[in-house]
């Protein structure tokens, strides 16, 4: 690995973290009336969250791709993840205007991306909006739409579009990435409630972590 073009690259992944975080603020505009206690204007999550986060991860995925076509694709991903893991922390909301024109892209990229040819992705679409669904419904019922929502049932499908499935071992990404993604939240939302962090009454936004196991699996795709 060329630690200097990593470290280069890692910087134009804190610049674009950065831009991301000026986006969400203009984004906010658009979301009407806040609820009690939700924050609005720069907090940690745009000055700081975001830009470490492009900078861990586009060093991290230079470090294993190297300077390819691979890596670009890889890294609009990142920005683009980034996106929805910091608004969906701070409004608990994951927007159509990102998540839409994601899907779009990952077909669009998808015959240039690894492991993923155009009917991978489609089917990674399918599995990731279909897996996640009855969660949704099951919420929208019992508890308004709290904790999980429409939001992240299209968030599962943008998980497909970027990771792609096929029905062998080797290629169920979209899979692997919602159940890392449910494994991670689980953990967290165990170790929140021990700590007397989270009540069981409170809900929490899941699409942080999925993006997360969405990462975990392009990382090693």
């Amino acid at each position: 690995m060329n630690l200097g073009l990593a470290a280069a690259w890692a910087v134009v992944g804190g610049g674009g973290g950065y831009l991301v975080g000026l986006i969400c603020l203009r984004l906010e505009g658009g979301i009407g009336e806040l609820e009690e206690g939700e924050r609005s204007g720069r907090t940690w999550i745009e000055t700081l969250l975001l830009p470490a986060l492009g900078l861990l991860g586009f060093f991290m995925f230079f470090a294993r791709e190297g300077p390819t076509v691979q890596l670009l694709i890889h890294s609009l991903w990142i920005l683009v993840l980034i996106q929805i893991l910091a608004f969906d922390l701070k409004h608990r909301l994951i927007l159509d205007v990102v998540t839409l024109p994601a899907m779009a892209a990952g077909l669009a990229l998808s015959s240039f991306s690894p492991d993923l040819t155009i009917f991978r992705a489609l089917f990674g679409m399918a599995v990731g909006g279909l897996a996640l669904l009855p969660f949704a419904v099951v919420s929208s019922i019992f508890h308004g739409g709290e904790g999980f929502g429409w939001g992240d049932v299209k968030l599962g499908t943008v998980i497909g579009a970027m990771t792609g499935m096929a029905l062998s071992y080797g290629h169920l990404y979209t899979l692997w990435a919602l159940i890392a993604g449910t494994l991670i939240g689980g953990v967290a939302t165990v170790a929140l409630l021990l700590t007397r962090r989270l009540s069981f009454k409170d809900a929490i936004p899941y699409g942080p972590f999925l993006v997360i196991g969405c990462g975990v699996i392009l990382y090693f795709m």
